[in-house]
């Protein structure tokens, strides 16, 4: 009897241990996407604020 506990015990253990780790795994293949996304869009948009800024500058005119 002791034996049969046991094994359901770790049977029920390593079943909710798959389970959470199914878990992790679909919530940061839910989340990894959105969050490159919104790092590289983040880059894009400060390289071109950036460059628009170093290339569009208005040059003073010189006075004598």
């Amino acid at each position: 009897m002791a034996i049969e506990t046991t094994a359901n015990t770790m049977a029920t253990t390593t079943q909710h241990a798959l389970t959470t780790a199914a878990g992790s795994v679909k919530a940061f293949l839910l989340v990894h996407p959105v969050g490159v996304a919104v790092v590289g869009g983040a880059l894009v948009g400060a390289g071109t604020y950036y460059l628009m800024k170093k290339f569009l500058k208005k040059e003073e005119a010189a006075t004598a």
